[in-house]
């Protein structure tokens, strides 16, 4: 089985990312090439807003700590006006970074239930690799 990595975020200070973030992301978009742009565009924004402001960007709407999380304690980021309704799941770690696990989008709150699962066990696989 293949160990999970953790990779840093080119262009950003303290926003690493599970090495399987970018597969979810684009999966999650889709095909359409303008659409992708522009969410990815927007993921940028926030993305340097929490690089910046680390855990004070909880003060955002587009921010949330995910209720329920404990161990780890996980966040989203959303787009409250989005067609997709996209959701990314991320940890902060040491020192106020943050770690980006992975996407989704939401239609239900079963969505959500799921996501969180997935998120925990991406942690979960890269608690393993780190301890080794």
């Amino acid at each position: 089985m293949k160990q999970m990595k953790v990779q840093k975020l080119a262009g950003f200070n303290r926003i690493y990312q599970a090495e399987c973030f970018p597969d979810e992301v684009e999966k999650m978009l889709g095909k359409s090439m303008g659409d992708k742009k522009r969410y990815m565009k927007w993921l940028n924004e926030r993305l340097l807003v929490l690089d910046r402001d680390g855990m004070d960007v909880l003060d955002l709407v587009q921010f949330e700590h995910l209720r329920g999380t404990h161990k780890p304690k996980l966040y989203a980021i959303r787009h409250p006006h989005s067609k997709v309704n996209e959701r990314y799941i991320f940890l902060f770690t040491l020192g106020e970074n943050s770690l980006l696990l992975t996407a989704f989008k939401e239609k239900n709150i079963h969505d959500y239930t799921r996501a969180i699962k997935r998120a925990e066990n991406i942690y979960s696989e890269l608690e393993e690799y780190h301890e080794r």
